[in-house]
């Protein structure tokens, strides 16, 4: 901790800007580059296959393998960090997120754009908790609640922006600018981070003896994972690549979870989420998160697919995407001290069931107002739940242990989202499969004319798609539950103390 404040004193010192703005910036555009590409690439990947000359099952590699890239990194920053400190570590990651940018500015095919994306992913999430506990004790107490702003608005607000992006690169038929974007974000972040981030820092304290065996158990899980989950989507559980691969990643990471456990300082802290208060923050986090994946995935899907949406118009729905989640930035902002994240995980999960409703009848002639207002209530209700859940965890009992919860909470958040994303993607393809063969049964027709297969085709995809949103809504009566029994614990730590607090600590 004595480190932190000493580093946040220098940056001020240093730059003469208030040090809060100058970590917020640099947590923003480090971790926030990576959500706008996951998310922009889920839009634009058609582009990006057309000018690559990809095949539809390659186009899908980079995303999957950059998102365990990702998870992968999350749990390694805050080692790294104990051991090369903020600013080498800071730097150092940033820079191969820099490089990873520009491999994939210049791809020529699919080998470089997935080195480029794994490069981008690896990166980012070691900057991850490298960078954002920082960022909260950064904030002077009597504004701290304003870091709820700048997390929901930088960070989920990169994810809505990288999906306008992805809709403006889908209108104006170019992809390359994206990563250019990526590109400036993290050479901004270098230099700032270069000459804002103390050169001297005081020696860390609590030194961090991980287990090399966890360390290389994990890996190896995640690499086991790697082959299973490129080959999920369009080959399904049966195939010799899955199958055979997940059990051996499953034995792994059940051997990973008992070294841990064992060990003094373990990689992932799961001893740190054992009262009620913590785990239903997590069960929070963790099913938002995953909500969050199944929403995109059905949703872009039906506009594209069914609803045929102009580009043009696909922007202005990813435009009220990012309205709805300043919409929950300045409710998280004003009323998590007063109200409490188990209270505002209702609300979240309740606009969330809300929506899952309305989409589970989704037709193609639904009013675009309508459809505006829907996704505007979902970036609200998803990132409502989320950070009610992430910063409920953290705050949820000793506060000396609070990294350890929050390190253990995105890291399981982070690997669950990995492993989700391609399951989506073989879901949609079955249940498509099922409900095309349910319709031709029910027409008595084995080969229709052309006009009626087309017709029965986007039937049967408009039906996997409802079948997605009842998964949708079965995750959003879990994080109700979750947070009426995150409210029952009660209120929890507030961001802001009281005078009172702030003396009796000193």
């Amino acid at each position: 901790m004595s480190q932190q404040i000493h580093t946040s004193a220098l940056v001020k010192n240093k730059i003469g800007i208030p040090q809060y703005l100058i970590i917020s910036f640099l947590t923003i555009f480090a971790i926030g580059a990576q959500y706008f590409s996951n998310l922009s690439y889920v839009l634009n990947q058609g582009v990006i296959q057309e000018g690559l000359h990809i095949s539809s099952e390659d186009i899908l590699l980079p995303s999957v393998l950059s998102n365990l890239a990702f998870a992968l990194g999350v749990p390694l920053g805050p080692v790294l960090t104990g051991k090369l400190g903020l600013r080498k570590n800071y730097l150092l990651f940033t820079f191969m997120f820099l490089c990873g940018s520009v491999i994939d500015l210049i791809s020529t095919g699919i080998v470089t754009l997935i080195i480029g994306r794994v490069i981008q992913g690896l990166g980012s999430g070691i900057l991850f908790l490298t960078i954002l506990p920082v960022s909260l004790r950064a904030f002077p107490n009597k504004i701290r609640n304003l870091f709820l702003f700048m997390v929901i608005t930088g960070l989920f607000g990169a994810s809505a922006l990288g999906a306008l992006c992805g809709s403006i690169s889908l209108y104006t038929d170019a992809w390359r600018w994206l990563f250019l974007l990526n590109v400036i974000a993290s050479l901004l972040c270098f230099i700032i981070g270069f000459f804002g981030l103390p050169r001297q820092e005081e020696p860390v304290q609590e030194q961090r003896k991980v287990d090399k065996k966890a360390v290389v158990l994990l890996c190896f899980t995640f690499l086991t994972l790697a082959l299973p989950l490129c080959h999920l989507s369009p080959h399904g559980f049966s195939s010799i690549y899955v199958w055979p691969f997940l059990i051996i990643a499953l034995l792994s990471l059940g051997l990973f979870v008992y070294v841990d456990l064992k060990a003094e300082a373990p990689l992932v802290p799961f001893r740190t989420l054992k009262a009620a208060k913590p785990v239903s923050g997590t069960i929070m986090a963790v099913v938002s998160h995953a909500s969050l994946i199944i929403a995109i995935a059905g949703i872009n899907g039906f506009l594209q697919h069914n609803m045929e949406l102009p580009y043009l118009n696909l922007t202005y729905f990813y435009f009220w995407f990012f309205i709805g989640i300043i919409g929950s930035a300045i409710v998280k902002t004003l009323l998590f001290d007063k109200l409490g994240a188990g209270i505002l995980g209702m609300l979240g999960s309740v606009v969330m069931i809300y929506v899952s409703i309305q989409w589970r009848g989704i037709e193609p002639d639904i009013p675009l107002p309508f459809l505006y207002l829907q996704i505007a209530l979902l970036g609200f209700g998803v990132s409502m739940v989320l950070v009610s859940g992430a910063l409920g965890t953290a705050l949820a009992g000793d506060i000396h242990k609070a990294s350890k919860r929050s390190a253990t909470l995105h890291s399981i958040r982070n690997f669950a989202g990995a492993l989700l994303s391609p399951f989506v993607g073989w879901l949609l393809l079955r249940q498509n499969t099922f409900h095309y063969q349910e319709i031709k049964q029910n027409l008595n027709i084995e080969s229709p004319p052309k006009q009626l297969e087309l017709s029965v085709k986007k039937s049967a995809i408009l039906g996997a798609y409802h079948d997605l949103f009842t998964l949708l809504l079965i995750l959003g009566l879990i994080m109700l539950v979750a947070s009426v029994v995150k409210m029952m614990t009660g209120k929890g730590r507030s961001l802001v103390k009281k005078e009172k607090q702030i003396l009796q600590n000193e």
